[in-house]
């Protein structure tokens, strides 16, 4: 069943409250919302260490691929790179950027190479060149590509990333999530923000009414 940013809020709201929380609940839905996108990011690389790489498998999930189109491509000193639409789930040997190609050739992606090991292909004769492909290379927030993509005419390219993007999505849209993370999701967001509690009345010199000053 599909599920809403608006739904996960009132749920983890009733939850925390008890109830229908009330008009004065420490914690609003505008809170949680920026929570779920840190929550399902955390909980896909979780499920990728222990799920998928125990067995066997090192390629990521569907759910968790996001599908970025028209990213530029600007010319720099005989080559040229692009900026990441997002910041990527962090995964092993820069897996959570899956795939960069030219939109007109999908099928033929781009070479992923690890930072640095451009340097040291140029030792070998043979793959110095990649077998005249076109690699990249990551750099910060960056991809820096082996050769001037623009002299051939691509001044965009398509990414697929491994990223759930909240900002893609309203608060009444139906999230791109399996079905069985909502539970843990909610039980997530609870914990995070059960330790929230509502101020008192007490009237306190200091910054939080719950601190408590040491005996002496």
């Amino acid at each position: 069943m599909p599920v809403t940013k608006k739904q996960i809020s009132d749920s983890v709201l009733y939850k925390l409250a008890g109830g229908v929380p009330p008009t004065a609940f420490p914690v609003n839905e505008r809170d949680i919302w920026p929570a779920i996108d840190r929550t399902v990011n955390a909980m896909f690389k979780l499920k990728h260490f222990d799920t998928t790489l125990p067995s066997g498998e090192t390629i990521p999930e569907n759910t968790m691929i996001a599908t970025y189109e028209n990213v530029a491509v600007t010319s720099l000193n005989e080559r040229s790179v692009s900026t990441l639409p997002v910041t990527p789930i962090s995964l092993p040997k820069n897996v959570g950027i899956f795939l960069i190609y030219d939109p007109a050739y999908p099928d033929v992606p781009f070479i992923p190479l690890q930072r640095g090991q451009r340097g040291l292909l140029r030792t070998d004769t043979l793959l110095n060149d990649t077998l005249g492909l076109i690699s990249y290379e990551p750099k910060n927030n960056q991809i820096v590509y082996s050769k001037d993509l623009t002299m051939f005419g691509v001044t965009a390219v398509t990414m697929e990333l491994c990223v759930f993007d909240m900002a893609q999505y309203g608060v009444t849209d139906n999230l791109p999530i399996p079905s069985d993370y909502v539970d843990m999701l909610e039980d997530e967001l609870v914990k995070e923000f059960a330790p929230v509690l509502p101020k008192s009345g007490f009237v306190s010199n200091f910054t939080n009414p719950t601190q408590i000053p040491p005996k002496q």
